[in-house]
């Protein structure tokens, strides 16, 4: 009887002791686990990074054509829309106080015609007519209420002729190339010029 419970003792302690050391071993091994690779990471979505930089992106850019747009509206005095080629507002403006030139096409000297026929070489790279008269034959006519960014202005200064010419800025304004005080904007509106605007054409190649 003795012996009986003995055995079943001895038998309930190995049991015991079993349990303890299994559990006791996958403690041991999860905690070196632990150790040697630390807690799980977290898989970081780089798309998100991507989709964030294209906003940013997206933002600084609208900004700085805003500021570009806001820039020569101001310098110029007139209304830009914020979708004018970017390249030939610089182009045309880059000419201010160019010296006046018979006969001349460069920022060294310019005549009126010169310097429209070579910023539409410089912009879209085509040529144009060399005189004022000649360049009605680049354009078709359109009422002057339509008249947007460097649409070509004729003028009969001097007679039933066409001898002057300049570009449309816009809000009645234009840029052209004077005998006394070389390249200007000057408004429509002025007498001088109200008196002898002829009519308005927008380049052929650009329709």
């Amino acid at each position: 009887m003795k012996k009986s419970k003995l055995f079943k003792l001895t038998l309930l302690l190995i049991t015991v002791l079993s349990c303890y050391s299994c559990t006791g071993l996958r403690e041991h091994i999860r905690q070196r686990q632990l150790e040697t690779h630390g807690p799980p990471k977290k898989i970081r979505d780089h798309r998100n990074d991507n989709l964030a930089k294209d906003s940013s992106s997206s933002r600084k850019k609208d900004v700085s054509s805003k500021s570009f747009y806001s820039k020569y509206s101001q310098k110029w005095g007139v209304e830009l829309k914020g979708d004018e080629n970017e390249a030939l507002i610089k182009e045309i403006d880059s000419w201010l106080g160019t010296p006046y030139v018979y006969g001349g096409a460069s920022k060294k000297g310019t005549d009126c015609s010169g310097m429209i026929l070579t910023i539409y070489k410089t912009v879209y790279g085509f040529s144009l007519n060399r005189s004022a008269f000649d360049m009605q034959k680049d354009v078709a006519f359109i009422d002057l209420k339509k008249a947007k960014l460097g649409d070509v202005l004729f003028f009969k200064i001097n007679g039933k002729k066409v001898s002057h010419v300049g570009l449309y800025l816009g809000n009645n304004k234009f840029i052209h190339a004077t005998t006394s005080k070389g390249v200007i904007i000057s408004n429509l509106e002025e007498n001088y010029y109200a008196t002898r605007y002829y009519k308005c054409g927008r380049l052929l190649k650009l329709n």
